[in-house]
């Protein structure tokens, strides 16, 4: 094998220089961390307000639900249905009396045969709702509204408001209207006032 002079050895390709590899120092650390949280401060009111008008959406939604649902079964069982607010902690479903009430508790539709406005153990629950969670209140005009047959409220028109929860104070949602006609029609206000 014949030997090759050294001009045309090959040579291997001068090594990189090394660079070295740094992390973050504590004090950028600091920094950023700093700038993260000023940002979540100013993001933060408008986070719960927005997540403070979705819980009044959707709770006034359910109980726009509710009424037409009530509403649905008087037309198709030819026959009385109630909705009325329920008593907070009862053992057994049970209506709250009186002129006004906090539905915050959660409500009941019942068939109401006997038109006592009182759920029995003749008359089937149809719908139960649970107490809201996030609710800064829902005054209503009326304990409960019954529906006749022919789908018409049986009490004078009714209107009731959801407040935004306590906690929601500082830049709170405006609370939220929903109004019911004599004919029986549920529907959200404009602006808060039914016509």
């Amino acid at each position: 094998m014949p030997v090759l002079p050294t001009s045309v050895r090959r040579r291997r390709p001068p090594a990189a220089p090394r660079v070295a590899l740094r992390g973050f120092t504590l004090i950028e650390l600091a920094v950023v961390l700093v700038i993260v949280a000023i940002l979540l401060r100013v993001a933060a009111p408008g986070l719960s307000r927005g997540a403070a008008a979705r819980a009044l959406a959707a709770q006034a939604s359910e109980f726009t639900a509710a009424l037409r649902f009530a509403r649905a079964q008087a037309l198709a069982r030819g026959a009385a249905v109630t909705l009325c607010a329920s008593v907070p902690g009862a053992a057994t479903p049970a209506c709250q009396h009186g002129r006004s009430a906090d539905w915050r508790s959660g409500w009941l539709v019942f068939a109401d045969r006997d038109r006592r406005g009182a759920p029995n153990a003749r008359e089937p629950l149809l719908r139960v709702q649970q107490p809201l969670q996030r609710s800064g209140g829902v005054a209503g005009t009326r304990a409960s509204i019954s529906f006749t047959a022919a789908g018409y409220a049986t009490d004078a028109a009714s209107r009731y408001v959801f407040e935004p929860p306590a906690a929601a104070v500082l830049d709170a949602p405006p609370a939220l209207t929903v109004c019911v006609s004599k004919q029986g029609r549920p529907r959200p206000a404009d602006r808060g006032v039914c016509n």
